[in-house]
């Protein structure tokens, strides 16, 4: 019996090269290529030649699970309804993230990840077997070395940069009543180096996020401050010295309609820098009910001798001015609307609250368990939950993929 082409296989490549132009998803382009060898060809012309351009990636929403991990994708809703879920099939090699604990991630489809929970930190690119290890140990006071464990992470510049940075914001180890956050910074492929807060000086004021923001690190504090750290590099050894840190002082926590603060946020956002505030009821567990916008201002005053000194302060915004933004400590991005038919402006947020419970590391393996239901977005000052339902605890946070 004659075997017969399938009608698909004969499309001319040049219409499918335009039907994979308007395919937004990477995980639907990955299927379209494996129909068959004709469409594989037809996309690897799209992309030798570069015509018609792809329309640009979203962060997608990762909720590891083990071997049953998803992918949450909102490209493929178009903005509207709830986004569409994808199989996530998490390497394990060369180091295992099926069962690792995720802490971050930087653009590139890097991904920060904790092999071991409290250990075996790295940086790892999705797609590869690229992997870069971060200290599992920090010089404290006394010139000891302590172990430690990653809570949030940032880069200054994508891996490989010359002048790349890791900052984090981290715990010793094991944790315990007197284990407070601190930040540790280092250069990439350089050995640690621990940040000037000192316990007594943090004790009142712990980091709630990080962030790279023109040429300076900067920490958010409990208390919504910002402390600032200048990078001054040195060719020597690839090493790096941190000028700070600077205190910015800008205000004191808000209370909204009497609820809770349940986490704070730094992003920049048409080259402003914000601060972004999730409010809950007074109880811990419960789930995100307000956010809060607001915006970086510097003045100059003088003071009582007549001197010019720079004041800073946050002044709330009642418009996203055409972004949608992405929730996550060291790894927050601002999208143009315009950029994406369909979609408009908005908050979306993952189910992060794990930060400050970080004593859940100390628990046996069978009760780290990371609550995963308080995912959504903030849209028309109301909370929509446009992530579909998942189970109510993981083996690691969730985390944004980032293109």
């Amino acid at each position: 019996m004659a075997m017969h082409t399938p009608p698909w296989e004969e499309l001319p490549a040049d219409v499918l090269r335009i039907v994979f132009s308007r395919v937004a998803c990477r995980a639907d382009r990955q299927v379209m290529a494996g129909v068959c060898g004709a469409w594989r060809r037809a996309v690897k012309v799209k992309v030798a030649t570069g015509q018609p351009p792809r329309p640009r990636q979203l962060p997608c929403l990762l909720r590891p699970n083990g071997g049953d991990s998803s992918v949450c994708c909102l490209l493929c809703s178009g903005g509207h309804g709830i986004s569409v879920v994808h199989a996530a099939h998490l390497p394990q090699q060369p180091v295992d993230a099926r069962h690792a604990r995720f802490f971050g991630s930087h653009d590139g489809n890097w991904a920060f990840l904790a092999s071991a929970q409290t250990s075996g930190h790295v940086l790892q690119k999705f797609g590869t077997d690229t992997i870069i290890p971060l200290p599992d140990f920090m010089d404290v006071q006394g010139g000891e070395s302590s172990s430690i464990v990653h809570l949030a992470a940032t880069l200054s510049h994508q891996p490989g940069h010359a002048s790349c940075l890791v900052a984090a914001i981290v715990k010793t180890y094991p944790i315990d009543v007197m284990s407070l956050r601190a930040v540790a910074f280092w250069r990439m492929d350089h050995g640690t180096m621990a940040s000037e807060l000192h316990r007594t000086e943090i004790e009142a004021m712990e980091p709630e996020d990080i962030i790279f923001h023109k040429g300076a690190l900067l920490v958010l504090t409990q208390q919504e401050n910002l402390l600032a750290w200048i990078p001054e590099y040195t060719d020597e050894g690839r090493g790096v010295e941190m000028h700070g840190p600077e205190h910015r002082a800008c205000g004191k926590p808000r209370i909204y309609n009497e609820l809770a603060v349940q986490s704070r946020y730094l992003v920049e956002s048409q080259n402003c820098l914000l601060l972004i505030v999730r409010y809950r009821e007074g109880h811990p567990t419960s789930s995100t009910q307000e956010l809060k916008v607001f915006q970086l201002v510097e003045l100059e005053i003088p003071d009582e001798n007549g001197i010019m000194m720079t004041r800073y302060n946050w002044v709330e915004l009642f418009s996203l001015f055409g972004v949608m933004i992405f929730l996550g400590r060291g790894c927050s991005r601002s999208y143009n609307v315009s950029n994406y038919p369909g979609f408009a402006e908005g908050v979306y947020f993952l189910d992060d609250g794990s930060f400050y419970h970080a004593d859940l590391l100390s628990h046996d393996a069978a009760d780290q368990k990371y609550t995963c239901s308080d995912n959504g977005r903030w849209v028309n000052l109301q909370v929509d939950r446009c992530f579909p339902p998942e189970q109510s605890c993981s083996c690691s946070p969730p985390i944004w993929v980032l293109p």
